[in-house]
């Protein structure tokens, strides 16, 4: 079984989706994280593979004070990845998939796929409209994948190609997706527009 490590925060004002407060203030912005969360452990949950949630520091806010997590370790995000796929494959899984927590167009049948695609490939990449990536899967933690890789960026995913392809990683690039981190964003959303117009 191939498991899924959902990324996420603290659904806290000021903490999440900070480019969003800008705009929607720290209210709106975290109720629209907290929606995205449920939305993305949702997914994992009926996913049909197990997954953990890895958590970016200690908290006691619904949902993680009745789902159980690991804590997200290292100094950057690549660094942070790296170690939740290690940590997924140290336990004996053969693949490991890693997804964030503010993407709406991830489905169940979505993770299944890649999973599927690790049977062939060393690496599966969703790759995110923005320039990033919204789920990354691997065969094993090299890393040189997250090498000299400009996170937060429009380069995140050519970075990343060019490490794998340095690795001599097959890798499978399935069809791409939108983040949620700008009003713009927001606006291909109705739900989301809707919860922010309630508010």
């Amino acid at each position: 079984m191939i498991p899924v490590g959902v990324f996420a925060k603290p659904p806290l004002p000021g903490l999440v989706k900070t480019r969003l407060m800008a705009d929607i203030g720290a209210a709106k912005a975290t109720r629209v994280y907290r929606y995205c969360l449920g939305y993305a452990l949702d997914v994992a949950r009926h996913s049909g593979l197990d997954y953990a949630v890895y958590l970016s520091q200690e908290s006691d806010e619904a949902p993680f004070n009745e789902e159980q997590y690991r804590l997200q370790k290292g100094r950057d995000l690549g660094e942070r990845m790296l170690n939740a796929l290690q940590d997924m494959l140290d336990d004996g899984a053969s693949a490991a998939i890693i997804i964030g927590s503010d993407c709406l167009d991830l489905g169940a049948q979505r993770l299944q796929q890649a999973a599927q695609a690790l049977a062939s490939h060393e690496l599966v990449l969703i790759p995110a409209v923005d320039g990033g990536f919204a789920l990354i899967g691997c065969r094993e933690a090299d890393p040189g994948l997250f090498r000299s890789v400009h996170w937060g960026t429009s380069r995140v995913l050519e970075q990343t190609l060019a490490n794998a392809h340095r690795l001599r990683y097959r890798v499978s690039l399935l069809e791409s997706v939108r983040d949620i981190d700008t009003l713009q964003d927001l606006e291909h959303y109705p739900e989301l527009l809707a919860l922010i117009a309630s508010s």
